[in-house]
């Protein structure tokens, strides 16, 4: 197992970055259903977390970044700039400012 911790900036208002958040991790979970094979959410809303074959990532955000840390497979370890890059891509498409 590898460990991945990703920090963007999302440059919004908490409530704004809430729903988009919210929306974005809903959109991932029905696209992914193969692989995201379970997603729990914190009581207070702001934090999710993401399980699947191999791999466990938390989710959350804060009145300033989107934080994504967690384990993933060694393999997928060697393409971080590739995950950086679609999430990246994925964030400024769910939290366009």
């Amino acid at each position: 197992m590898a460990h991945l911790n990703l920090v963007f900036e999302h440059g919004l208002t908490p409530e704004v970055a809430g729903a988009k958040f919210h929306g974005a991790i809903d959109e991932l979970h029905s696209r992914f259903p193969g692989w995201i094979h379970r997603l729990n959410w914190a009581e207070d809303g702001r934090t999710a977390t993401i399980a699947g074959p191999g791999f466990e990532v938390r989710c959350w955000y804060d009145v300033r970044d989107l934080h994504i840390e967690g384990s993933i497979p060694l393999a997928w370890k060697l393409f971080e700039g590739t995950i950086r890059s679609r999430v990246n891509r994925h964030i400024h498409r769910a939290l366009p400012t």
